[in-house]
């Protein structure tokens, strides 16, 4: 899926049905002087700038503004439009219903008529960003909205009690610390448009938190052949969640909602049981990874490589992907870090003298860092993660896994180093495309 197919399944999911079609690829620094015949300036937008505050990585929100034609006699067609400035890549367009011929993504105003077009915002990176949206139309008008925000991110922590632990920009929505648990906590997954979470216990029982995390069913009530030690969830095309899957120390996964079953080591015999489990963006497959390393993967879940056959000074705890898919980190309890495909190295504990073991890990929205998180809520950061504090002194318990309350960003789902690091040309040309865009506000 290209950006284009990105922003109209933005555009379905903020209730406008198409986008501006037939962009120009236009280079940075172009100049926008009328040619000979054309049509006197018509299009002013109002109001000229727009702020979208902070959004956490891999989410977008939007927010609109107002089109006119000021012409008193002519009609001007608006055909698109061209971003730049710092951050082209993090701001996109789109007309609403109330635009004339938005559905073939050429808009027709007549003289005086006005219409809303939607900006969005979906930050590639932490921190100010900013761009320019200048609309494409026949009376060459260089009609443009200055458009900022900040990106944002945050971490969640969570122990065998029930209990969270959260910071940064992530919200609290509930925990289970007040709960009388059959079974103790094993894990959580979050919905990554940082509007909810889900916790699961090792006899399978599942407990949600917040609108996004829904409910679509347990293990709770089966006779499980070995515990469940982790979770990951799917989304649907507009980035809802709408399944999730369990995974037992054996392998044996249980998928509900509409999370599809893509295999499992449950009929294999394992070196050493499976201690996590990681999804791939696409939500067409996932990864299971044993304590030795062993790698199984599933559906479009591709191998690049594994740890199973290196002699390790303490048992891989868990993984994460990277955000094309492309690659994945395998974290051991001493927090060393063995890295696979397009998974880079950023850093480890695997030297440093720990006062109690790494039990999970998690990455950035952009791919370019990730954080380690310790049983007494100890937390190590590397790469673009920040620190933004930890479960120590929270009186959270033994911590058993973390999260981030964001999603891979479209930015960062390429191969290409110049797009990863959000250099655009232009138009829609230079933008990378990305399977699962989080959500919005």
């Amino acid at each position: 899926m290209n950006f284009q197919d990105l922003v109209r399944r933005w555009a379905a999911v903020a209730g406008a049905s198409a986008v501006l079609a037939a962009v120009p690829v236009v280079a940075l620094g172009a100049g926008t002087a009328t040619p000979a015949g054309a049509l006197p300036s018509a299009l002013t937008v109002t109001p000229t700038s727009l702020n979208f505050g902070e959004v956490t990585l891999g989410d977008f929100t939007v927010l609109p503004f107002t089109v006119t034609n000021t012409s008193t006699t002519t009609t001007d067609m608006i055909t698109g439009y061209t971003a730049s400035g710092t951050d082209p890549n993090d701001f996109a367009a789109t007309p609403e219903s109330n635009c004339p011929g938005y559905v073939s993504g050429n808009v027709s105003l007549l003289a005086g008529a006005s219409c809303t077009i939607d900006a969005l915002f979906g930050p590639g990176a932490l921190g100010p960003r900013s761009a320019t949206l200048t609309l494409t139309d026949s009376a060459v008008s260089g009609a443009s909205i200055a458009v900022s925000g900040v990106g944002g991110i945050g971490y969640y922590q969570v122990s065998a009690q029930g209990g969270i632990g959260y910071a940064g920009d992530a919200n609290f929505f509930g925990d289970a610390s007040t709960t009388p648990l059959n079974h103790p906590i094993v894990g959580m997954a979050t919905t990554g448009d940082d509007g909810g979470y889900w916790l699961v216990a090792s006899d399978g029982g599942i407990f949600n938190y917040g609108a996004s995390a829904g409910f679509f069913g347990s293990a709770g009530a089966i006779a499980l052949n070995k515990p469940i030690v982790g979770m990951a969830p799917t989304f649907d095309t507009t980035g809802a969640a709408d399944g999730y899957w369990l995974v037992a120390s054996d392998g044996g996964i249980f998928s509900y909602g509409k999370a599809l079953f893509h295999g499992s080591t449950g009929g294999m015999r394992l070196n050493k049981p499976i201690v996590g489990m990681a999804p791939t963006p696409d939500g067409g497959g996932y990864w299971l990874v044993a304590s030795d390393g062993g790698i199984f993967n599933y559906g479009t879940a591709g191998f690049y490589g594994s740890a199973g056959a290196l002699p390790l000074n303490k048992p891989i705890v868990g993984m994460a992907p990277t955000p094309d898919g492309r690659g994945y980190w395998l974290v051991a309890s001493d927090g060393g870090i063995f890295s696979y495909g397009d998974a880079l190295f950023y850093g480890s504990t695997g030297r440093i003298h720990l006062a109690q073991p790494i039990v999970g890990m998690a990455t950035m929205p952009d791919g370019l860092g990730y954080w380690f998180s310790a049983a007494d809520g100890g937390l190590f950061n590397y790469g673009t993660a920040p620190y933004l504090g930890s479960g120590v002194g929270l009186g959270l318990g033994q911590v058993v896994g973390m999260a981030t309350d964001g999603a891979p960003t479209a930015q960062a789902n390429s191969d290409q180093p110049a797009l990863r690091h959000l250099s655009r040309h232009g138009g829609w040309a230079a933008l990378p495309s990305e399977p699962r865009f989080a959500g919005h506000h």
